[in-house]
C-alpha cells in the first residue's frame, strides 16, 4: 500500500487504517496482539486505532513497555503508560533494562528481546510496533549512507518473522499528529528523539530538512517509494536466485547443502557471489562482503579435501567437483537447553555437544559437587530472566571488563578449538551470556559482599 500523501487525509485515518489491515492481512480477524507501547505519539495513535476496531475485528489487545534507562527520569514514562493502560483496561507488561545501552543498536536489541518475551507471557500471536512512513524514509537514507544493497534499500518490512507486524508503515507522522489532535489524545514527548548525538536523529532533524530545502519537499516520499521499488526488486531477484540455486544443488538438508562446483563457477563473479550468499543462508547466517569474496576465492582455487570456516560456524569444503556448505559442529551440536526455574535450588542434567553436564544451582552454597566442578556466583538483582544453560550459538556475545566480545573471537583468543566449543556450556539470561564454563565469566552481575546471589556448579556427568 502506498503511503498517504496529503496530511488532510488524517480525517479519514481510522477508516484507511482498517482498510489497510484488511487488504494487507497483517493482523487477521480474531487474533491477539501485543502493542509495543512507548507512550509516544505513534504508539498511542496505534493503540487508539486498534481499540476503535477491537470489537469489530475480534482483537484481543495487550501492551508492553520497555524502559531503556537512556535518560534520567525515564521511569516516569513507565508510570504514565501504566496509568494509561489501567484507564483503558489493556493488559500491560513493563520491563526495564539492567544497564544503560551502549548504542542505538544495543538499545534496539534489548528492547526487542523484552518485547518478544512479553508477547509470549501475554499469550499474544503478534507483536505490533508503531513504525510509520517517516521511519521508513529515514531508514532507507540511513542504509543508503552506509552503502547497502537492494535488500537494505527495501527498508523496514511490514511483517517480520516470526510474529512482528507494523500496521502504521503506510502513514506519515504529520497525519498521525493531526489524528491525535483531532481525537485529543495525550502522549509523551521523549527528549532523546531530539538528541543529535544519535545518527538517526541527525538524519531526521538535520540531513533530511537540509536536503529538502535544496532539492524540494518530496524527499521523504521519494525515499519511501524507493523502499517499495527495492522490495519488489528483492522479491524478483530472490525468486530468480532460488530457481538458479535449485539447478546447482545436488543434495540438501536443513544443515547441509551439496553444490555442483563447475556449474556454479560458470556464472560471472557477481552472480556467483549472490548465489553463494543465498546457498549459505539455507544453513546459517549470510557472510558479509569480505567473507563472500574469500569463500569464492576458496571455491575457485582450493584443492579437494580442504575446508574453511564462514560466519557463524558454517563450514565450506571442497570434495572433487562439488563443494559442501555445512553447519560446523560448533553450530549444530549445541544440544539441549536447560531452563532454570525462578531463583530456587535445583539440580538437572543437560546434553551439550553430545556430552552430559550436571548443573546445580541455588541461592545458598550448593551442598554437593565434585572437586572438579566449575563454580560461579551472580548478583540476583542484576539477572534478567529467564536463565538457561545451553550450547554456543552464532552471534553470542559476553561483556568483559573492556567491553562486549563475540564468543567466536573469545574462543579464538583462548585457543578453544571448534570441537571443544561445541560442548562448552553457557549460562545465559535475556541480556546475553553470563558464563562460558571453563573459559570466561561476564563482568555483568558480579555480586558484592552480602548481596543476594545465585551460585551455580557445573561438572561432567559420567
Amino acid at each position: 500500500m502506498e503511503a498517504a500523501h496529503a496530511p488532510d487525509q488524517a480525517a479519514g485515518l481510522a477508516q484507511r487504517f482498517e482498510d489497510h489491515l484488511i487488504s494487507s492481512r497483517l493482523l487477521p480477524q480474531g487474533t491477539s496482539v501485543t502493542l509495543a507501547l512507548s507512550g509516544g505519539l505513534d504508539s498511542v495513535v496505534l493503540l487508539h486505532l486498534l481499540m476503535q476496531i477491537e470489537e469489530e475485528r475480534d482483537f484481543r489487545l495487550s501492551a508492553a513497555h520497555f524502559d531503556h534507562r537512556m535518560r534520567e527520569g525515564s521511569e516516569s514514562d513507565a508510570r504514565w503508560v501504566v496509568a494509561l493502560c489501567e484507564s483503558l483496561g489493556v493488559p500491560l507488561e513493563i520491563g526495564r533494562s539492567s544497564r544503560v545501552p551502549r548504542s542505538e543498536a544495543d538499545a534496539r536489541e534489548l528492547r526487542y528481546r523484552f518485547l518478544l518475551a512479553a508477547r509470549e507471557r501475554l499469550s499474544a500471536e503478534y507483536l505490533a510496533t508503531a513504525h510509520q512512513a517517516d521511519d521508513q524514509a529515514e531508514t532507507v537514507l540511513f542504509r543508503l549512507l552506509r552503502g547497502t544493497g537492494v535488500r537494505g534499500l527495501a527498508g523496514i518490512p511490514a511483517r517480520r518473522d516470526p510474529c512482528i507486524a507494523r500496521p502504521l508503515l503506510p502513514f506519515w507522522r504529520e497525519e498521525l499528529a493531526a489524528y491525535a489532535e483531532r481525537q485529543r489524545l495525550r502522549f509523551l514527548a521523549d527528549p532523546t528523539n531530539a538528541d543529535i548525538r544519535y545518527s538517526r536523529n541527525r538524519i531526521r532533524h538535520l540531513l533530511i530538512p537540509a536536503l529538502e530545502a535544496d532539492e524540494g519537499p518530496g524527499l521523504r516520499r521519494q525515499l519511501y517509494r524507493l523502499s517499495q521499488l527495492a522490495r519488489r526488486a528483492s522479491v524478483v531477484i530472490e525468486g530468480a536466485t532460488e530457481r538458479a540455486a535449485q539447478r546447482l544443488i545436488l543434495e540438501s538438508t536443513e544443515a547441509r547443502v551439496v553444490v555442483a562446483r563447475k556449474q556454479m563457477l560458470a556464472y560471472d563473479t557477481n552472480a556467483c557471489a549472490h548465489l553463494l550468499r543465498h546457498l549459505v543462508a539455507r544453513v546459517g547466517p549470510r557472510p558479509g562482503r569480505a567473507g563472500t569474496l574469500s569463500a569464492l576465492e576458496f571455491i575457485r582455487k582450493c584443492s579437494s579435501g580442504r575446508r574453511i570456516e564462514l560466519t557463524g560456524g558454517v563450514e565450506l569444503r571442497r570434495e572433487f567437483d562439488r563443494f559442501i556448505i555445512e553447519r560446523g559442529e560448533a553450530y549444530s551440536g549445541s544440544g539441549g537447553i536447560l531452563q532454570l526455574p525462578d531463583i530456587v535450588a535445583g539440580q538437572e542434567v543437560v546434553i551439550i555437544g553430545g556430552h552430559s553436564w550436571r548443573v546445580s544451582w541455588g541461592t545458598e552454597p550448593v551442598a554437593f559437587a565434585p572437586a572438579d566442578a566449575q563454580v560461579a556466583s551472580f548478583a540476583r538483582g542484576e539477572l534478567e530472566g529467564p536463565l538457561s544453560v545451553r550450547g554456543w550459538r552464532p552471534g553470542d556475545r559476553i561483556r568483559m571488563p573492556g567491553g562486549t566480545r563475540k564468543l567466536k573471537k573469545l574462543f579464538g583468543d583462548r585457543k578453544v578449538g571448534l570441537s571443544q566449543r561445541a560442548r562448552t556450556p553457557l549460562l545465559v539470561d535475556r541480556a546475553g551470556v553470563l558464563w562460558v564454563v571453563g573459559v570466561a565469566r561476564s563482568a555483568r552481575a558480579v555480586p558484592r559482599r552480602d548481596e543476594p546471589r545465585l551460585t551455580l556448579r557445573i561438572w561432567r556427568d559420567g
